[in-house]
């Protein structure tokens, strides 16, 4: 047991089962699943986090319909083709001392998936429109209801004979057994609607149906949203009614506590909550749950240090906490949390762009700080190097900072240069956008690394070909970044200024203030909140369908939501052409119409970065081994530059 956190290293027993500690991975969809299982991939995946200290595995959201030739990589348990490959995952966790559940879930309505370009046929209990998906679901028949009854009775059997320990039934999030739970979806008048009595029949029948198909000693439990964050999701009276009635009935093990929904965008921005979000917010929830229920209350959400999860289980908001993007951005998180070493934790900073944002667009979970996540068959072991070699990064910012600790963590000698006084680059500004500020812990935590593997750092430095060279390394490796692009046009008499110069402060913004945001990325959005909140009049002026559009989702539903609390104005489709004293001139991108926007104090250009490329030219043929990565090869993100970091550094 842990003596910084002795409540959450602790046992707990659920139905018999002993659980070694209170810390657990949450199901989240990996983006790993093979032919609706765990394939290799998935497994490593699951073993760097399971072989490093967790209590237990939840496996993601694991239909109980077939997945057959659908696009989007989900795990089934609808045939018993399931059984022998979730029998790795069993052993993995007993090998483990890891006690593995199965999350089993039907979408209902909120389904957008398709098999070949077409949509399926959604379902719910009543024909409602879902605002997020745009779908109007088929009202299910009983007929129907008693198939998927027994639908999810068998796919907890395949669970219990594969050697599971058990089987959490997802109720919340908006998807199929939540919409039968709300009143506000659920306009049935026959046995299945009604009262909460008959809203939680569906439900009631499908544990009562996976006991009987399981045996005495398996574990079942729900996962339901004490808040769905939506006009038409559960609310926390519905949510407390029905986990009173499941326990009071003896159908329930422990209740997972969640918040969020997919039913429209203001639910769905919380289901993975960026960093604009308080940290916890279902505790207070979990917390309400517990105090009406007997049995064990998990839960998770934006929990990403283990003195919060430790407090949370002392004062009795919970049982258990889960955290998804913490050990995804860390694996060893149990474990340097039980050893002490909380300051060695890679703490995850909720910038949602590598985790979901890889997820939403069908690719598998990573993370912008640790790129070996998702890679682990690739990058999951160091290799020391057969060679210790000098090897000279030039360039201080996130790219260089990833090559130079994975180069030293091998046995190279490394030598860091950073022409500013700190080391940090572009995520410096990046953190003094509003509500950003968590983002600065990229700089944190890849600075501690360059420490622990022995790395040189040398600030107020700055490189030539001459003075690299003079190092005689064996090996050069370019970050020098990017700075900012300034388009063509005729800017006579007009007040222009950077991104860069309004987030450092070294100018005087007007009144009457005009974006121009070519990137469509957070740069504009945070830019507009700024200023708006500084008093301005800001016109976001976007060259793309929508403010924020190359970015996550979840993040740009809540930014969007702020500016129009602030009174930002927001106009998409239109190209940046030139501006005088006091206006703008644009260009609507369909049919290139002007667009005038007259009466401005100051046009703010957001239109992006082009690399620097020339100490890497001057090297080239001078040193014997040259490499760059990031924005000197393009101007991209943190998420490209570090990996590249990853990628050279373990090539070196």
């Amino acid at each position: 047991m842990s003596h910084l956190f002795p409540n959450l290293f602790s046992p707990l027993e659920i139905r018999g089962k002993r659980f070694k500690n209170r810390l657990f991975l949450p199901a989240h969809g990996t983006g790993y699943a093979d032919s609706g299982t765990v394939g290799d991939r998935g497994l490593a995946y699951y073993e760097a986090r399971v072989s490093r200290g967790i209590g237990a595995l939840i496996t993601e959201a694991s239909q109980v319909v077939p997945v057959e030739g659908q696009h989007y990589a989900q795990l089934s348990f609808a045939s018993d083709d399931a059984i022998p490959r979730v029998k790795r995952l069993v052993e993995l966790c007993a090998q483990h001392d890891c006690r593995y559940l199965v999350q089993l879930y039907h979408e209902g309505r909120a389904r957008s998936h398709s098999r070949d370009g077409s949509l399926d046929v959604a379902i719910a209990p009543s024909a409602v429109p879902d605002e997020r998906h745009h779908i109007m679901p088929r009202p299910m028949s009983v007929s129907m209801i008693e198939d998927l009854v027994d639908s999810f009775a068998s796919a907890a059997r395949r669970a219990w004979q594969a050697g599971a320990d058990g089987v959490e039934l997802l109720v919340g999030m908006g998807y199929l057994v939540a919409q039968f739970l709300s009143p506000r979806i659920n306009i049935r008048d026959d046995v299945y609607g009604g009262d909460i009595e008959g809203r939680s029949r569906f439900l009631r029948e499908i544990l009562t149906a996976m006991r009987a198909s399981t045996d005495s000693d398996f574990i079942l439990g729900i996962r339901i949203a004490g808040e769905e964050y939506a006009s038409e999701g559960l609310k926390l009276d519905d949510t407390i009614a029905a986990c009173e009635r499941l326990d009071s009935d003896k159908l329930v093990d422990f209740v997972n506590v969640c918040a969020a929904s997919s039913h429209n965008l203001a639910g769905a921005s919380n289901i993975v909550p960026p960093m604009f979000v308080e940290t916890g917010p279902t505790l207070q929830y979990a917390a309400a749950v517990r105090a009406a229920v007997n049995v064990p209350v998990l839960t998770a959400g934006r929990i990403n240090q283990p003195q919060q999860a430790e407090q949370a289980i002392a004062s009795g908001q919970a049982d258990m906490i889960g955290m998804v993007r913490a050990f995804i951005a860390d694996p060893e998180f149990a474990l340097k949390a039980s050893e002490g070493r909380v300051d060695d934790i890679r703490a995850c900073i909720a910038c949602n762009q590598a985790c979901i944002g890889h997820r939403l667009n069908g690719f598998g979970v990573s993370c912008i700080q640790f790129p070996e996540t998702g890679r682990e068959l690739e990058y999951g072991t160091r290799n020391a190097a057969e060679q210790p070699k000098r090897v000279v990064v030039v360039g201080g910012g996130p790219g260089g900072m990833k090559t130079a600790a994975v180069a030293a963590e091998r046995g190279h000698n490394v030598v860091l240069l950073e022409r500013g006084n700190q080391v940090g680059g572009q995520a410096l500004l990046a953190q003094r956008l509003p509500g950003r500020e968590e983002f600065g812990g990229l700089v944190t935590n890849l600075e501690r690394e360059l420490r622990h593997f022995g790395v040189e750092i040398r600030t107020k430095t700055e490189a030539s070909a001459e003075s690299v060279a003079s190092m005689r390394p064996d090996c050069v490796v370019i970050a020098t970044g990017a700075t900012p692009y300034r388009p063509t046009g005729d800017f006579e008499g007009a007040h222009v200024v950077d991104a860069w110069e309004v987030l450092q402060d070294r100018v005087n913004v007007g009144q009457s203030v005009v974006i121009a945001d070519w990137r469509c990325d957070w740069v504009g959005l945070g830019l507009a909140e700024k200023l708006a909140t500084e008093g301005c009049s800001v016109t976001l002026c976007v060259n793309g369908e929508m403010a924020g559009q190359s970015i996550q989702p979840y993040v740009r539903y809540v930014w969007v939501g702020r500016l129009h609390e602030l009174g930002v104005r927001v106009m998409p489709y239109v190209r940046l052409f030139g501006a005088d004293e006091d206006t703008v001139y644009l260009q609507h991108v369909i049919n290139d119409d002007a667009v005038l926007m007259e009466q401005t104090d100051t046009l703010v250009l957001a239109t992006g970065h082009q690399s620097r490329l020339e100490l890497h030219d001057a090297l080239a043929g001078k040193v014997a081994e040259i490499h760059a990565v990031g924005d000197c090869l393009s101007p991209r993100t943190a998420e490209e530059a570090v990996l590249e970091g990853l990628k050279v550094g373990a090539s070196i």
